[in-house]
């Protein structure tokens, strides 16, 4: 029944994803945190999110998880740049909108 995750993966749009992937990695990497925990705190640095939540299914993966509030701090605008260049999908605060 994960044919279509396959086919979605193989694909090229899932191709172009597996690459900024990688590219994500190594910022992680020179910033001495893991992919997720970039993620989150790229997440709670929009000022559009009021909260982040959290799929853990481990104590284990929680606690990585959390770590990500020590992320924030190192979120320089230069890698919040960076990572908004690699995604191409950077949100729009609601100050965008009223301007």
């Amino acid at each position: 029944g994960y044919q279509w995750m396959k086919d979605k993966v193989l694909s090229e749009e899932g191709h172009r994803q597996q690459v900024k992937l990688k590219e994500l990695q190594a910022v992680a990497e020179r910033m001495g945190c893991t992919l997720p925990q970039l993620a989150i705190a790229w997440c709670l640095r929009n000022e559009g999110v009021n909260s982040v939540l959290l799929g853990a299914s481990r104590t284990d993966q929680l606690m990585e998880n959390i770590k990500a509030i020590q992320v924030l701090p190192k979120l320089s605008l230069s890698i919040v740049s960076e990572v908004d260049n690699l995604l191409g999908n950077k949100p729009y605060s609601k100050k965008d909108f009223r301007s």
